[in-house]
């Protein structure tokens, strides 16, 4: 029974996954990979390559993965110079008024450190290595296409995986480079689209409705889920007086919609499928033709709203930012929310990677079982 990992986006929030991980690997210190299938969207997409390209202990693996986010700064993600974020910013607003046409992409942000940081820290060749030696058997990167607005997850696998294509969900036999990557992990607006073959990609998550289904399409029977989303122990309060929301509270929903709902949408989708194939007896599932089969799912998700973790660090955010995302370090807002997406900070990591790692280890019943059923 193959086992497969999913690794949602959410642009700094992904570290929370490392602590998760971190705790799966000292479970299970020994395993060279616990998962056979890896798919990763956004900044889930880097951790999902970082896995797959390391060496031959998932242990070492996880280790030099949380190396990395506990030092980082965000310089090593985007330009964060004022002067940078202006500029972009300004020509941005130019080419949007005078309705210029430029073969430059249009984004608010200068990403282009990111890439600096992939080039050193992830091996391709070893990522082929560890498909060709079978000790992984696929690994996906999903993007979205800006010209077709379709979903397609760019996946490195053995011979036997097959392309597919269903309305606006593909999957793309490819050898992964950096710039599947970059792609996925191109926010929408906010970082460079990346041109692959004939069209330009962005952010995985941007219509991404099936989060999970690459995973299976890949050969995944039993999955562990890992989002960045508290919704399910976090509940809105309404307030009493309700003022005209500003552009960053509006925009803050809009990323939350994106990178955290449709997740807890797809999740809750799979568990009632799972639900009902309880109820048809087996004679009639073969009998009808249908290929459904109940798929194990472990979800592990944050059990504190990362929002408001984000406002105990907003001082290591470009003063510029803050302001667009109107956070403030006075109490919790949705411009928090917001700028936790962009808080590429070591401190605020390390808490994200410590929160995992208590999550994980408080559901360490439940992964022991996960990796024990057969």
């Amino acid at each position: 029974m193959q086992t497969g990992v999913v690794l949602t986006g959410g642009g700094a929030r992904a570290a929370y996954q490392v602590g998760v991980l971190k705790a799966i690997s000292e479970m299970y210190p020994d395993w060279a990979h616990p998962f056979r299938v890896i798919t990763g969207t956004s900044a889930g997409a880097i951790n999902a390559v970082a896995i797959a390209s390391g060496g031959g202990v998932f242990r070492h693996n996880i280790a030099r993965l949380e190396g990395i986010w506990s030092e980082l700064t965000i310089d090593q993600i985007y330009k964060s110079h004022s002067y940078d974020i202006l500029r972009n910013v300004s020509d941005v607003a130019r080419r949007l008024i005078t309705d210029s046409t430029s073969e430059k992409p249009l984004s608010l942000l200068n990403n282009s450190p990111l890439r600096t940081l992939l080039e050193k820290e992830v091996d391709f060749k070893a990522l082929k290595t560890a498909i060709d030696e079978d000790r992984l058997s696929a690994v996906g990167v999903n993007a979205c296409g800006y010209t077709t607005g379709q979903n397609v997850c760019f996946f490195q696998a053995g011979k036997d995986k097959a392309n597919w294509s269903v309305g606006q969900r593909a999957g793309a036999r490819t050898n992964l480079t950096l710039d599947h990557v970059m792609a996925s992990s191109a926010i929408p607006t906010v970082f460079r689209p990346v041109k692959i073959n004939r069209e330009y990609f962005g952010d995985g998550v941007t219509r991404q409705m099936a989060h999970i289904s690459p995973a299976l399409r890949l050969g995944a029977e039993r999955v562990i889920v890992v989002g960045v989303s508290a919704n399910h122990v976090c509940f809105p309060e309404r307030p009493r007086n309700t003022p005209m929301p500003g552009f960053s509270q509006v925009l803050a929903h809009v990323f939350n919609g994106m990178f955290l709902d449709t997740l807890d949408y797809d999740i809750d989708r799979l568990r009632l499928v799972n639900q009902l194939l309880e109820l048809v007896p087996k004679k009639k599932l073969e009998e009808s033709g249908l290929d459904l089969r109940p798929v194990h799912l472990l979800e592990i998700s944050p059990s504190e709203d990362i929002g408001e973790i984000a406002t105990r660090h907003l001082d290591s955010m470009p003063l510029v930012l803050r302001k667009l995302s109107g956070a403030s370090g006075e109490a919790y807002t949705p411009g928090s929310s917001l700028a936790s997406y962009l808080m590429f900070d070591h401190r605020f990591c390390r808490e994200l990677i410590s929160l995992g790692y208590r999550d994980a280890q408080t559901q360490a019943k439940q992964i022991e079982h996960f990796f024990r059923e057969e």
